[in-house]
């Protein structure tokens, strides 16, 4: 009889638990369902943690994954992408799991990992799967500088009868490549020639106004006030390393904001030509 009794008992037990598993994986979904991620993320882990017999284990991985990617934790996220990748059954599945994960990298500018993830893509795709990957394929090649290569994949999901789409795409390229002409080592040798001009090559028109009058004004100032003194030398001395903290701030300033000039303008024809694609 009291054998009987302690297998009932255990019985119960389960069967209570696996109902309180069950309830708490329900009401994380609906966490992730009102968009509370940071809840649904932490009532899934315990999920996690309680399913010994992992039950909903496998569904849970990938929905913290989506919980991180949408509170814009990609690394960690990445590392849940990996663990629900080898939960799913399906090519297709799988290839979505990867693309998540790629595009963690991608905004991580971990373009190496990213490329990696891509060559474990499936070989069978879905169409619209099989669109994603050269998509992801151009981002990758334009974050990388393979330009050449990133028009082809880009041109290519575009229909080719919408020509309008494709010569705006055509011509954003021709701008991308006048941006490479931008060289922040030109611009730091022409500030060391001129101070200002390195910051004018870039477009910066205040910062190099500023870098014009703050050295000619202490290098003119030094000048008077040494032709004026009775110890030049001394007053030289004095306003040499004011000239030379402007001076040699100007230049290596002016080759900084050559660089992120580059990188702003590239981002907006990126940009452009991803609202073409994406019409």
């Amino acid at each position: 009889m009291q054998k009987i009794l302690l297998i009932l008992f255990i019985l119960i037990s389960r069967i209570s638990f696996s109902q309180d598993l069950k309830q708490s994986f329900d009401f994380a979904n609906e966490l992730f369902a009102k968009k509370d991620y940071l809840g649904a993320s932490v009532t899934y882990r315990r999920v996690i943690y309680f399913d010994k017999t992992e039950v909903y284990r496998k569904d849970c991985y990938k929905n913290i994954a989506d919980c991180l990617y949408e509170t814009q934790q990609y690394e960690e996220a990445a590392d849940y992408y990996e663990l629900a990748f080898f939960q799913q059954k399906t090519d297709s599945a799988k290839a979505e799991v990867i693309f998540r994960k790629m595009s963690c990298y991608l905004i991580q500018n971990n373009f190496e990992y990213a490329e990696i993830e891509l060559l474990n893509l499936p070989s069978k795709l879905n169409t619209e799967q099989a669109k994603r990957k050269i998509f992801y394929t151009g981002v990758l090649n334009f974050s990388v500088e393979k330009y050449d290569l990133a028009k082809a994949q880009f041109l290519s999901l575009v229909d080719s009868s919408n020509i309008e789409s494709r010569k705006k795409i055509e011509q954003l390229f021709i701008k991308n490549e006048k941006i490479n002409k931008l060289n922040p080592r030109a611009a730091r040798i022409m500030s060391m020639i001129v101070p200002g001009l390195g910051q004018f090559y870039a477009g910066d028109i205040k910062n190099g106004t500023n870098s014009i009058i703050l050295t000619v004004g202490i290098a003119t100032w030094g000048i008077m006030a040494a032709i004026k003194s009775s110890s030049p030398f001394d007053v030289l001395v004095t306003a040499a390393p004011w000239f030379q903290r402007y001076y040699m701030g100007g230049y290596k300033k002016a080759e900084q904001i050559t660089i992120n000039e580059k990188k702003k303008r590239r981002s907006k024809v990126y940009n452009q030509i991803l609202d073409e694609i994406l019409k």
